[in-house]
């Protein structure tokens, strides 16, 4: 073959040959953000500029569920697709339990698959999936990992280990340290598609010290709270200004973690997911934290199970360049059950044939296009070891929340949404709402018998509990 015939030939083939596009993913998944605490979601105490860059150029979801309001059992959701009753892990993770319970490879991963689709993956921070080998990132789709195996640790000086279970040191402060590690290795993995996991710590409790620059900005911040009878004014609105301090921390290095995606000409080719693993109280219905909140409020002492809102609700963003048009709100309810089968929507990646999910791919929603048969109801479960003995399930529509507290009696709850947003008149025991409450529990009983709940089960977290006292 001459020269003038290869060239034509080459010509024709090319776009033949020519491999589809593939996307690079940076996931960031804070720690106990509610969603209220984002300005792009209407917060007024903070300005959170780099997340409405996100909100601006993406999507953002008004109606954004977990399946659980704690992190471990979310995080699990979060990665496998799974409710935590279906993976043995309803409660968080005390340093106990995750030496016999957590995540294993029988329960695989949506960056496991992406890692044998051959991405480089990587998660840097918070694990909080189990210590023991079989729990390990290494061993649950991830190639490179620097972080802490546990729940928390100091905002400052943290000490991470790696896949090879070497621990270090690594003076400053943990959001800016993360932040430069997750740098470091896009830039090390920039010329082949890669999928970063960034699991801040923020805004977790101990909300501070954080750097300088953030505790500066904050430090004259007179903030509003929520109004609840008995609330401490004075010692919320210091609990708030701090939490708003590690808020204002992750969106200055978000926007770092953002510059370098563009410097590096990487801008177009990434998409950016932002959410965060449950949401938050901070004052809202008289409490501090999140489904296993504690009263704040004077003449009120210890837990408070619940399944509020401002628990399940979180913020969830997405920038997709080129796909999703800029300023995009979809207001359907989803949940990070539908994480698993939408990033691989995404990435055009087939989803396995031996994997059943049940959550659904909401991509064409990123494409402005609707779906059809979309849920009228998401549904959510914690089943509490640690704090409490609640078993709470619950199923949640636009209108209505259910929420049944299965081994506790005289607690459950019923509201109406539309006409009570902020959940403060249960309505359980209303003579009138017999019909809705059985509509809503008959629906209920449905989810739960297709993934085989129980909720007066015994969780696995509290099963091996009791085999090592006896």
């Amino acid at each position: 073959m001459n020269h003038r015939l290869l060239l034509v030939f080459l010509l024709i083939a090319t776009p033949l040959c020519a491999a589809k596009k593939r996307f690079n993913l940076v996931a960031i998944l804070t720690d106990d953000q509610g969603r209220w605490s984002l300005s792009c979601y209407g917060g007024k105490n903070l300005q959170t500029p780099h997340m409405d860059q996100l909100a601006a150029e993406g999507a953002l979801f008004e109606n954004a569920f977990v399946s659980c309001p704690v992190c471990s059992p979310s995080r699990m959701t979060y990665l496998t697709g799974k409710f935590g009753s279906q993976t043995g892990v309803t409660d968080y993770l005390n340093a106990a339990q995750a030496k016999h319970s957590g995540i294993s490879p029988k329960h695989t991963t949506w960056p496991d698959i992406l890692l044998k689709n051959g991405y480089a993956t990587a998660l840097i921070g918070k694990w909080h999936l189990g210590s023991r080998e079989i729990s390990f990132p290494k061993n649950n789709g991830f190639s490179y990992f620097v972080g802490n195996l546990g729940g928390g640790w100091h905002p400052r000086n943290p000490t991470f280990t790696n896949n090879a279970q070497i621990t270090k040191h690594y003076p400053g402060f943990s959001v800016d340290v993360c932040t430069d590690l997750a740098i470091n290795f896009i830039s090390e993995n920039q010329k082949k598609p890669f999928a970063l996991l960034l699991n801040y710590r923020e805004p977790h409790a101990a909300y501070v010290p954080m750097p300088d620059e953030d505790m500066s900005a904050m430090k004259n911040l007179v903030p509003t709270i929520p109004s609840y009878p008995g609330l401490p004014q004075k010692k919320v609105k210091g609990l708030m200004r701090d939490y708003l301090t590690a808020i204002r921390a992750v969106d200055r290095n978000l926007g770092r973690l953002l510059a370098h995606i563009k410097s590096l000409g990487l801008e177009d080719d990434t998409i950016v997911i932002f959410t965060s693993d449950h949401g938050y109280n901070m004052g809202h219905h008289g409490l501090q934290f999140k489904g296993n909140g504690y009263w704040l409020v004077k003449g009120k002492r210890g837990c408070r199970p619940n399944m509020f809102d401002t628990s399940v609700t979180v913020p969830l963003l997405i920038k997709w360049p080129g796909v999703i048009k800029p300023g995009t709100r979809i207001s359907p309810m989803v949940s990070n059950m539908d994480m698993f089968p939408t990033v691989l929507g995404m990435l055009d990646i087939k989803t396995p044939q031996d994997i059943h999910l049940a959550g659904r791919d909401f991509t064409p929603m990123l494409l402005g296009k609707p779906i059809k048969n979309w849920r009228n109801a998401v549904f959510g479960q914690y089943q509490m070891i640690n704090n409490s003995n609640h078993s709470m399930r619950m199923i949640r529509t636009s209108h209505w929340k259910l929420i049944r507290h299965y081994k506790v009696k005289g607690k459950d709850e019923l509201y109406n949404l539309l006409n009570d947003p902020q959940e403060s008149n249960n309505l359980y025991n209303h003579p009138n709402l017999t019909e809705v409450q059985q509509n809503l529990q008959k629906q209920l009983n449905a989810w739960m018998k297709t993934i085989h709940d129980n909720p007066l089960s015994i969780s696995p977290q509290r099963i091996h509990k009791k085999l090592r006292n006896h």
